[in-house]
């Protein structure tokens, strides 16, 4: 946060050293993109809009984006280069400004949306969940997309008085609905050897009812 007159106060997002980029520029560039897509009330819009919001944000803000490159280099023995590399520590916070936006708009957070909304081809940060290694930071910033997704879809579910459509997207990318997935399949406990059904053994007409039993009790 940067203080100017007086009590006012603005929140400063990244500073880029030629210049410095606070909340106000997006809150700005949004109310631009509303007026060009002649969108009155953003909060009541489907994702599609607001999805064409984000690419006008990005490409108001980050037309060029460059400016969001590493500015580092390295030296590689033939030349000193940045490896095309962004800017990840800029980046988390732009990301984080985007979630902010997201949940005040009330929308679904998505890497499609982020890159439109820092001018990003969506490939890119697509591949970034390939770079836990290599590049730590790039996946955290992936990681942390998919979680605030998953929670808005369960957000979105309790909050819609039919939750299908929310939890049709969550089966689909998460597999919250499907078997042998999610918090439920992780509450059964694996049976012993002494447990596990002998041919002709008398246990082999109780291991149904033992595991039921058991998943009941693990569930409390």
């Amino acid at each position: 946060m940067e203080k100017i007159k007086g009590n006012i106060t603005k929140h400063l997002i990244a500073d880029f050293g030629t210049f410095q980029l606070y909340r106000e520029d997006f809150e700005r560039a949004i109310e631009q993109a509303c007026q060009e897509l002649q969108i009155d009330d953003l909060k009541s819009e489907g994702q599609r809009p607001w999805k064409a919001v984000c690419k006008r944000v990005g490409e108001i803000i980050f037309n060029d984006n460059s400016i969001l490159k590493d500015k580092q280099l390295y030296d590689n023995t033939c030349m000193l280069t940045n490896y095309n590399r962004y800017n990840y520590n800029i980046l988390n916070n732009i990301c984080d400004e985007y979630i902010y936006i997201s949940d005040k708009y009330n929308k679904l957070c998505s890497t499609v949306a982020f890159s439109n909304w820092c001018n990003i081809d969506c490939g890119v940060i697509d591949n970034w969940r390939l770079n836990k290694e290599s590049s730590p930071k790039s996946y955290e910033i992936w990681e942390k997309l998919q979680g605030i997704r998953k929670d808005c879809i369960k957000d979105r579910a309790y909050d819609n008085k039919s939750p299908v459509g929310a939890m049709f997207v969550g089966n689909n990318e998460f597999g919250m609905n499907q078997p042998g997935i999610g918090y439920e399949a992780t509450q059964a406990r694996a049976l012993t050897a002494n447990e596990l059904p002998q041919l002709g053994g008398a246990n082999s007409q109780t291991i149904k009812a033992l595991s039921g039993d058991n998943m009941v009790d693990n569930a409390k």
